[in-house]
């Protein structure tokens, strides 16, 4: 059997990307997956760009292991096409919650992780093309953009978990899990030899994150500026 010169470096993070895939369709299932005939398209166009992403996160890795590197240069240049599609379809999800009175003043709250999360998305994905010609670097980056996003799908799943009976401890228990594979992420850096920036940045902008929203909605400018974004106030 051929030894391909790819098949050593991270062999299996297609198969966690497909377990971050399965938690999200599985935390989405209720409002979004089981409901598809019953959505607009806004909701599509977010449901479908989010998807998209995570199917390349899933493709590109295996493609690598295979030694398929044109086919995976050819997905890789299409991101430059899905990355701003996700951006706007996660924009159109926080102006439909924030014009949602249902969500009332934790409308604020929700907007603040959804921006962050979109910035960190895109601040990764911008790291990830800069270092494309160090794979160690690029894989790290990209793997990156998958921990801001499982979030909200994180929350929604443990809701079925029976001692998480509140929307702030599922949320709080969501960041938990993130930042726990972070840290073994780096301890796997450390032992094999050299811990690496991407990993460090992600926990912590995860930790911050997961500070700064307890304030977002007490801060006038913020709550002035999702109004203006909105054209609804709480």
């Amino acid at each position: 059997m051929e030894v391909r010169k790819n098949s050593s470096f991270y062999s299996k993070a297609y198969l966690y990307f497909l377990m971050a895939f399965a938690v999200t369709v599985a935390g989405f299932w209720p409002s979004y997956f089981s409901r598809l005939g019953e959505t607009g398209p806004a909701h599509h166009f977010h449901g479908i760009t989010a998807s998209l992403w995570m199917l390349i996160l899933i493709i590109q890795p295996l493609l690598y292991r295979l030694n398929k590197m044109e086919v995976h240069r050819m997905v890789g240049r299409s991101t430059f096409l899905l990355v701003p599609l996700v951006v706007i379809g996660g924009v159109l999800m926080m102006h439909m919650m924030l014009s949602n009175p249902a969500y009332g003043p934790l409308a604020y709250q929700l907007a603040f992780i959804d921006l962050f999360v979109l910035i960190q998305f895109v601040l990764f994905y911008v790291l990830a093309i800069k270092n494309v010609r160090d794979t160690q670097y690029h894989a790290r980056y990209m793997a990156c953009t998958i921990f801001g996003p499982l979030i909200p799908a994180l929350t929604r799943l443990l809701f079925h978990v029976p001692w998480v009976d509140s929307f702030g401890k599922s949320l709080h228990v969501s960041y938990l899990l993130i930042n726990v594979v972070l840290l073994l992420l780096i301890y796997d850096d450390k032992r094999k030899g050299k811990i690496r920036l991407p990993y460090v940045l992600a926990f912590g902008l995860m930790v911050t994150q997961q500070i700064m929203m307890h304030f977002a909605s007490e801060w006038d400018w913020w709550r002035t500026l999702m109004d203006l974004f909105s054209g609804v106030s709480y």
